[in-house]
């Protein structure tokens, strides 16, 4: 029974960490906009990923912070599957968000990755909790039936 009992946590712990499809998407689109900018030369890895998703009326939000760290390996080596992790190697930080429609298409999404050394790290977090603030409402309806009342058009009571 203890070993019974042990699997299913094992199991749960399993299913916990599988990272959705569109979890991998939202990530593989961070990766692919970070290698393509010019000033970055080597190929980086992804050293470990902090990530939320949530489902909304209108769609899925989903919010990642991915911390990156450099290869030995150049940009255009980037499919290589034995790219080491260099010694004393610059690290970067991601901070993304992306709010999917029912379809999967991309409805909006905010990506900024820099050194947390930079002395004005703090501030751009700040600042891309906020943009991602507004990703999250992309497309979500601003009011609910039934919180204001319709009076337009009704005839005035008198007494």
């Amino acid at each position: 029974m203890k070993q019974l009992l042990v699997l299913c946590w094992g199991l749960l712990a399993l299913a916990g960490t599988t990272p959705l499809p569109l979890q991998n998407r939202a990530l593989e689109m961070v990766l692919d906009e970070f290698h393509n900018k010019s000033h970055v030369q080597f190929v980086f890895k992804q050293q470990s990923v902090v990530e939320s998703v949530e489902t909304l009326q209108m769609g899925t939000f989903v919010d990642l912070e991915i911390n990156l760290v450099q290869t030995v390996c150049r940009k255009s080596q980037r499919g290589t599957p034995n790219c080491r992790i260099k010694a004393g190697g610059r690290k970067q930080m991601c901070l993304a968000c992306f709010k999917f429609d029912s379809s999967e298409h991309v409805l909006d999404r905010s990506v900024r990755c820099l050194s947390q050394q930079v002395p004005i790290f703090q501030q751009v977090k700040k600042r891309q909790a906020q943009e991602c603030e507004e990703v999250k409402l992309t497309g979500e309806a601003h009011f609910r039936p039934g919180v204001f009342a319709f009076s337009k058009g009704l005839p005035m009571w008198s007494n």
